[in-house]
């Protein structure tokens, strides 16, 4: 019985540890700390878990986890290469309201650059596929403004909830990311 126990509480304990990964990955300055701490845990783990007998390969009380990572934390911290810059967003928080299942909600979120070098935004990201952002392709030039447009089409698994999305902003700033948020209350048609 305390077996089941130590393998059930190590179970628990990866996936904590997984959740835990996914949500504090979004924060720059904390990934290599998270890093060291999650191989930390890793390796008590593993002690603990070469300490608990082996139910053999064919024990039907025998607990098998397999976490699939489908967020890897980068290898290294990257920098933009060259002159950096500075983005200032107008506004960091768009709410719809309420909006409908499959509309298409868009919004323009305007931004400055800035520093004295030309602004190049090399990526903008949605947190899923139901965000998606549009960001101009040409260098924005110090002091001037321009705009990342993002459409938001809610599913269906949405419905009844407020939902809030990210999208990360990639440029030749520090940090290298900025993130803007959209939230909305989501309703059947």
């Amino acid at each position: 019985m305390l077996d089941k126990v130590k393998l059930g509480l190590l179970g628990l304990v990866l996936v904590i540890s997984a959740l835990s990964v996914y949500q504090i990955s979004s924060l720059k300055g904390e990934i290599s700390d998270l890093r060291n701490d999650m191989t930390a845990n890793l390796s008590s783990l593993k002690t603990m878990n070469n300490s608990v007998p082996s139910t053999g390969t064919n024990d039907p009380n025998k607990i098998t986890t397999k976490i699939e990572n489908k967020n890897p934390l980068p290898t290294n911290n990257t920098k933009p290469q060259g002159p950096t810059t500075s983005i200032k967003f107008a506004e960091e928080l768009h709410h719809f309201g309420t909006v409908e299942v499959e509309s298409e909600n868009l919004y323009s979120f305007e931004f400055s650059n800035t520093g004295n070098e030309p602004l190049t935004i090399s990526n903008a990201k949605g947190s899923c596929g139901c965000t998606v952002p549009q960001w101009p392709k040409e260098p924005i030039m110090p002091g001037q403004t321009a705009n990342i447009d993002v459409k938001f089409t809610p599913n269906k698994g949405q419905a009844g909830q407020e939902v809030e999305k990210v999208v990360t902003v990639t440029a030749n700033t520090v940090p290298e990311n900025t993130m803007v948020r959209i939230k909305a209350n989501v309703v059947e048609k």
